[in-house]
């Protein structure tokens, strides 16, 4: 529960003046705002209480009284505030289960509800305010996904209680710009795209002073390009929001006690409000990631313009310049990353200010960028996590399905960009793309962007590979580790991580000999992670320094998590390779919607787990079947409050070794397995096993 601080405290004192028999006056002027909260509850709400929760906080929003009246008298004239007011509308759907008792309200699950919030005495037609919601209106439900229902809310708002200025609170999951928002679990899990939401503010019909996303991820360029003419201030997150959402008793009630002031006031309130909040949460996670930010959307053209000048950039070198085609790619990889590597999202502000890019850019370009931003970003609050974030993201999906790109063509339909992807991906771009531009070759047909790999068994006696590259168009490397359980006669998988490389010399560490080729192999084969002594599959999903995330995959009573660890670099060796690492579990997440990607946004720390039981899941080989994974349950065992995680030695057994490639365009190439046979001292191959021959990579997605 978030601290009450100084609220609890006026509260109870009006609360005793009022008991007194202290008399209220509201002022009649017409409101300065409306606050229209769309609660599509989701699971957020069926399994957390999280919409409700946020529901008792509006309840806690009381009007702003007079002080001046009081004195030493038997009568006090105590008064309602002359100043404008703001009126607060809430429609409720989306969710299996409500938990709206707290609030002082039964919220259905079985239709659409819309709501008043009641705390002035003019709402309730009494001299005392009671601060309670009024049921308005009852509807036949609908998906809070489609366009229609919350553009008919919006309308609905703006008739019931006009005001001079509008604020909208989208709350439920986010998931970037790739899709969109919400999850209206009755109704099949339906996502608003970006192009849907759009489509339901200009259906509304109402200019809004503030739009408000209280979802993960909805802080980027496209989201801002897609409502900028129909709302003044986007206020919106780049990376996770915990699972509560933004500090919305806190902000409300800010907003009630100044109504006079406008949407970027309002955002800079909730962007402080919720560094505060995030200063008193208990989870490590919701301090480190915290990213809030408020956008002038009559400035976003600008910013897209020069983003244009960068994708312009890249199509140049496509058409003349391959080699330079990796640089520029580079410095998106680089860009501060958020989500959980399936969304895609890089930080703008950290790619603008890449120290390398002006080698690679004119240095007007680079300086137009960096003024767009900041022209249209006017304020940003982050935790020590995300240090780099600039307030607004963009998406890089040149890896995705061709299904999920056709969508983000509709959420963002920019036309230079577009190409750009249709020439790096195998996906084609609508044909309206090239009403505006021409056709750019795709990267199949460069010959820069191919190069040749090399099997090679290194000094250490572990199969390796060496390769030269053309414009460095390798990104980087992984590869996973099977056990071969022989009790069921299955192949189970320990995890994925990432190989060390370094440049090849011969016969010393100087670059005097060096051979112009690149050498890579996984990082450790005789030890892997254990969770309190058992091995454990540990899937790595982002790469980072000096701490990279790791899944661990776990079913905790009766349902299937994710446990969410960090391992720290502790040492290195002289070529920057890591010797020790140390790790960390930071809690349980139920990971995201195997249909939708729709990201959970509630990690349970494990001082609310511990106790409760727990089996480590190691997915089974299910290669080439086209499957979703399957899992081999492990023993029984019990969550602790603090869980160790060490690297342990294998057991004596089978293995077997993949080597993953990823290149700068996020094409992969899987090879062929390696059989390892490890007797816990030495690690052998096979009789006649060898691992030799250079071969062309061939790329998939």
């Amino acid at each position: 529960m978030r601290l009450k601080r100084w609220r609890t405290a006026l509260l109870l004192a009006a609360a005793c003046l009022l008991l007194a028999g202290i008399g209220l006056a509201a002022a009649e002027e017409e409101a300065e705002w409306t606050v229209m909260f769309y609660f599509c509850g989701s699971d957020l709400e069926s399994e957390y209480g999280y919409a409700s929760g946020d529901l008792e906080e509006i309840r806690e929003v009381f009007c702003p009284m007079d002080w001046s009246g009081i004195s030493t008298d038997e009568e006090v004239n105590l008064k309602v505030r002359d100043i404008g007011k703001v009126n607060i509308l809430v429609e409720t759907g989306g969710s299996k289960v409500w938990h709206s008792a707290g609030a002082g309200i039964e919220v259905s699950p079985d239709a659409l509800q819309r709501w008043r919030y009641n705390y002035y005495p003019e709402d309730t037609g009494k001299s005392v305010v009671a601060r309670e919601y009024e049921l308005m209106e009852t509807l036949p439900l609908q998906s809070m996904g489609a366009a229609e229902t919350l553009a008919d809310f919006i309308r609905w708002s703006a008739k019931t209680c006009p005001a001079r200025k509008y604020a909208l609170v989208l709350w439920d999951h986010g998931n970037g710009a790739k899709t969109g928002l919400f999850l209206d679990k009755l109704f099949q899990d339906d996502v608003m795209y970006l192009y849907e939401l759009r489509q339901a503010l200009a259906d509304g019909g109402v200019q809004l002073e503030s739009l408000i996303i209280d979802a993960c991820l909805m802080a980027n360029l496209e989201t801002a390009w897609s409502v900028k003419d129909y709302a003044r201030w986007l206020t919106a997150s780049e990376e996770f929001v915990p699972g509560k959402g933004s500090a919305i008793g806190d902000w409300l009630q800010a907003l009630v006690n100044h109504p006079s002031l406008d949407g970027k006031w309002l955002g800079r309130c909730i962007c402080d409000m919720n560094e505060i909040g995030s200063a008193n949460e208990p989870e490590e996670r919701d301090r480190a990631l915290l990213t809030w930010s408020v956008t002038d959307l009559e400035k976003i053209d600008r910013l897209v313009n020069a983003f244009g000048d960068y994708v312009q950039l890249m199509i140049d070198a496509l058409r003349s310049k391959p080699e330079l085609i990796p640089v520029y790619l580079q410095f998106i990889y680089e860009a501060e990353e958020y989500g959980d590597g399936q969304q895609n999202m890089r930080d703008i502000g950290s790619m603008i200010y890449n120290g390398t890019l002006s080698f690679f850019a004119d240095d007007k370009l680079q300086a137009e960028m960096a003024e767009a931003l900041s022209d249209a970003v006017v304020y940003v609050s982050r935790g020590y996590g995300r240090s780099s974030a600039r307030g607004l993201s963009f998406c890089y999906p040149a890896n995705c399905p061709e299904e999920e790109l056709d969508i983000y063509a509709k959420n963002f339909p920019f036309a230079p960009y577009l190409a750009l992807l249709d020439a790096i991906s195998p996906w084609t771009a609508p044909d309206s793309v090239y009403e505006e531009m021409e056709r750019l070759p795709k990267i199949d047909t460069i010959e820069e962007y191919q190069f040749t790999t090399e099997r090679k068994v290194l000094q250490n006696g572990i199969p390796g590979l060496a390769f030269n590259q053309n414009g460095n168009a390798l990104k980087t490397a992984y590869y996973r580790l099977y056990q071969l359980n022989e009790e069921y006669g299955e192949v189970l998988l320990l995890g994925r991580s990432r190989c060390n490389f370094q440049l090849e010399t011969e016969g010393t560490n100087s670059l005097e000999k060096y051979t112009g080729r690149s050498v890579l192999w996984a990082e450790n084969l005789t030890h892997w992670p254990a969770v309190d002594g058992t091995l454990c599959c540990m899937e790595l999903v982002r790469s980072g320094w000096p701490v990279s995330l790791y899944n661990i995959p776990v079913q905790i009573n009766s349902e299937k998590a994710i446990m969410r660890c960090g391992r720290t670099v502790d040492e290195m060796d002289s070529s920057g390779n890591p010797l020790s690492y140390s790790y960390e579990i930071y809690g349980a997440w139920e990971g995201y919607d195997e249909d939708t990607v729709l990201m959970n946004r509630s990690v349970k720390p494990l001082a609310q787990l511990a106790g409760q039981t727990y089996w480590l899941l190691y997915a089974r080989d299910g290669r080439g079947n086209g499957k979703k994974a399957e899992y081999r349950r492990g023993e029984e065992k019990t969550i602790l409050r603090a869980m160790q995680v060490e690297e342990r030695p294998l057991p004596p057994g089978t293995y077997y070794l993949e080597y993953e490639l990823e290149d700068i365009f996020l094409r992969t190439a899987r090879l062929e397995r390696i059989e390892m046979h490890w007797d816990g001292e030495r690690l052998t191959f096979p009789e006649g096993f060898t691992w030799e021959g250079t071969f062309q990579t061939q790329w998939t997605r």
